[in-house]
């Protein structure tokens, strides 16, 4: 799997990150069940569409009606409390909340991803401006969203998160360090997909995803 990622990362004339740690069994003998990451795609999108401006009331109708509100994270949630104003946010908090927020649409592309409902993840390509969960839920409609959904095979979802794992390390490299960056790469995004695909192997709330490199 880490051979493969060293021969994916040379693409980008990003080199072999040796001192990374390698995965092991132990690390996928849990994994999320499909119907349980469609709701968090379904959450995600309610966030998304709270920055794009839908009503709050709508917004939290719909979490509420299809038991999704366990599955919305906390800077969502305070994003939404902020909007029906229950929770006050300075500008400068919610500038931050909205940048945060506005990044999960790469995290709902890699879940998407990881249900089969798109067909790639090319890291220096950030997802598309065209709509996509309509692909789980039409008319953006959670309560009509697909429930035959299936996750991709465990070995293609491992090797798509070593070579993400990899990824995010030689950005942090890039960044902190100045080594070399591929700057075609997004770091936002590399996170985000990281992020979402570390969560389907981490039994824990989603922003309590390990996520140290």
């Amino acid at each position: 799997m880490r051979e493969r990622s060293v021969q994916r990362l040379a693409g980008w004339k990003l080199p072999d990150s040796g001192v990374l740690p390698l995965h092991g069994d132990e690390d996928f003998r849990w994994v999320r069940g499909a119907e349980s990451i469609a709701d968090r795609c379904h959450a995600i999108a309610a966030a998304l569409a709270l920055l794009h401006g839908a009503p709050p009331d709508r917004i939290r109708r719909a979490l509420e009606d299809n038991g999704l509100l366990e599955y919305v994270d906390g800077p969502e949630l305070r994003f939404l409390l902020h909007l029906e104003r229950e929770v006050a946010m300075d500008d400068e908090q919610r500038h931050r909340t909205a940048v945060d927020i506005s990044w999960r649409e790469e995290a709902l592309w890699a879940l998407m991803w990881s249900l089969a409902l798109v067909d790639d993840m090319a890291p220096d390509e950030l997802c598309p401006k065209a709509p996509f969960y309509e692909r789980l839920a039409p008319d953006m409609d959670p309560s009509r969203g697909r429930r035959n959904v299936a996750l991709r095979p465990l070995g293609e979802i491992a090797a798509m998160l070593d070579f993400y794992y990899c990824l995010h390390w030689h950005a942090r490299n890039a960044q902190y360090h100045g080594q070399a960056w591929d700057m075609t790469i997004a770091p936002g995004a590399v996170l985000e997909r990281r992020h979402a695909l570390e969560w389907l192997f981490q039994d824990v709330r989603w922003e309590d995803v390990d996520l140290a490199v």
